[in-house]
């Protein structure tokens, strides 16, 4: 069997069998497969689409990649939170230490940016000291300490997918179901779970632009967990303005720690409570989604939930108050309102595009991350402005990179004469 003469099936359209996938990921562990070869399937993919069996194979020989974790000796139900990727999207650092109250355990391999959107590993790399990369022995220990890590993947999780994630990345085939599907899922079949929450995003600042099309990204999850006897559940929600008002690594943290302290923006405790009752549902310590949320409120108003946080990062080798100095009075700049009037719109898309400039995502795959650069939004939808107001202030060690980051900026919101109906949040939810 040829790596090219699977690429050439594939250009032409035509269904891998199962053979084939698994020798190409097989390839790509032994690295028979290169990198242009690897970037030829991907976009092969993107534009001639997986079939569903195709995009079990893939995720389930992506899963038998590398190792799977055994967390049996945990006593309590394991589940985890995805998000398919979003601006400003901290809100898996909100989840674990809310979990923490609970008897449920939460074992979370996440991330890095995926094209315009942030990553949680990136986030937690901004803190000092942070080892984000685990050892064996760490994953059930923090487990037993804490209920929580939130680690990395690994050279042996799921390193097919490893080394796919990181060439979708640069080569513009990220917005794929098959290859979101596979990618998302073949981390999280390692984990020992016995359910998911999925996080799915919609709007101009997501990978999937319709609710159409985020309803056939669930379908395909939800195909492929129950192959796998994974109970799953899907959120459907707007992406249509950046969550919270920081986007950027380290200002993200910022943000999640003022919101564990009680100023919490409305869009990312709605969002966060929502997310975590049904993680808590589906672990059975309450019945409904309404009982989850009154006892999770309590939580986070108590500062339970910001000690918490402070316990699993100190845990994995964090230094807060080290970063907070790390990152004070960094290169800034203000955006001014050209004129009057209201927040109507925003291009989220080019928001999170604006931070990549900045530095805060990468451009190439052997990019290195400002992780002290992002944006502060001082208005979103729906806010009044006033001409020559403040409504952004940009950040990042390359101050040449302030000029075109800006105008992007600008010209993504959008400022009417009218009061616009703000985005619906939460447009719909899945359970299977």
């Amino acid at each position: 069997m040829l790596i090219s003469e699977i690429l050439k099936k594939k250009r032409d359209g035509f269904e891998l069998t199962r053979d084939e996938i698994k020798f190409f990921v097989e390839g790509l562990n032994n690295s028979n497969v290169s990198d242009l070869q690897a970037a030829a399937f991907l976009m092969a993919s993107c534009i001639c689409g997986l079939s569903p069996a195709e995009i079990s194979q893939l995720t389930f020989s992506m899963r038998d990649s590398g190792k799977k974790f055994d967390f049996t000796s945990i006593p309590y139900k394991k589940v985890d939170k995805h998000s398919t990727g979003g601006v400003g999207d901290k809100i898996s650092l909100l989840i674990t230490p809310l979990c923490m109250a609970f008897d449920v355990a939460v074992p979370m391999i996440s991330g890095r940016g995926l094209g315009h959107t942030g990553g949680t590993v990136d986030k937690l790399e901004s803190i000092t000291g942070f080892r984000i990369r685990l050892d064996t022995e760490d994953y059930a220990k923090l487990l037993h300490e804490n209920g929580v890590f939130m680690a990395c993947q690994t050279d042996d999780i799921a390193p097919a997918d490893k080394k796919l994630y990181h060439i979708r990345d640069v080569t513009g085939t990220v917005e794929s179901v098959g290859l979101i599907t596979a990618s998302i899922l073949s981390k999280k079949l390692v984990e020992d779970l016995d359910a998911l929450v999925i996080d799915m995003k919609v709007g101009n600042g997501a990978f999937m632009k319709s609710l159409e099309q985020s309803r056939e990204l669930a379908s395909s999850m939800i195909d492929v967990a129950r192959q796998s006897g994974l109970a799953m559940t899907v959120i459907f929600s707007s992406m249509e303005q950046p969550l919270g008002n920081k986007i950027g690594n380290w200002l993200e943290i910022e943000e999640t720690m003022d919101s564990l302290k009680g100023n919490c923006p409305d869009d990312i405790k709605e969002l966060t409570l929502s997310l975590t009752a049904s993680m808590l549902v589906n672990a059975d310590i309450f019945k409904s989604k309404a009982q989850a949320i009154i006892e999770l409120e309590k939580v986070l108003n108590s500062g339970i939930a910001f000690n918490n946080f402070v316990k699993m990062i100190e845990s994995q080798g964090g230094d807060l108050e080290s970063s907070k100095r790390k990152y004070e009075n960094y290169p800034n700049q203000s955006i001014f309102a050209d004129k009057s009037g209201y927040i109507q719109q925003i291009d989220t898309l080019y928001v999170g595009i604006a931070g990549i400039m900045l530095g805060g995502g990468r451009r190439d795959i052997n990019d290195r991350i400002d992780y002290g650069a992002g944006i502060i939004l001082n208005k979103k939808i729906g806010d009044r402005v006033e001409a020559g107001e403040e409504i952004a202030l940009i950040q990042s060690k390359d101050t040449t990179s302030f000029c075109q980051a800006s105008d992007y900026l600008k010209n993504c919101l959008i400022i009417g004469d009218s009061k616009p109906e703000i985005p619906k949040l939460i447009l719909d939810e899945w359970t299977a």
